[in-house]
């Protein structure tokens, strides 16, 4: 019963990274991300949307631990979190043929 409910547990966060990524702004967002660490405004840059939406796009990705962010006088800077890629990354390893 306990390795099933872990299992499960663990499924339920790698369907919630899938849903988070599941919109394309917040994979641009992640993927600038992951090249640099990045104001909220350096990275509405380009994007079809507004620097607030972005910002809730970035709460969203805080909230998985896949992002974090640390204040740099009034700006916030954010930068990807490896971490929250843990349970993905532990998932897509039972299917490696290596």
């Amino acid at each position: 019963m306990a390795k099933s409910h872990a299992h499960a547990t663990a499924l339920r966060e790698v369907l919630r990274v899938f849903a988070l990524f599941g919109c394309p702004v917040r994979v641009v967002i992640f993927q600038r991300l992951a090249r640099s660490p990045m104001t909220a405004g350096a990275l509405a840059q380009g994007l079809p949307v507004s620097r607030t939406a972005v910002v809730q796009h970035l709460k969203r990705l805080q909230a998985a631990r896949l992002v974090d962010a640390s204040a740099d006088g009034r700006r916030r800077i954010y930068r990807v979190q490896p971490k929250g890629l843990g349970p993905l990354s532990r998932w897509l390893r039972q299917y490696s043929r290596d």
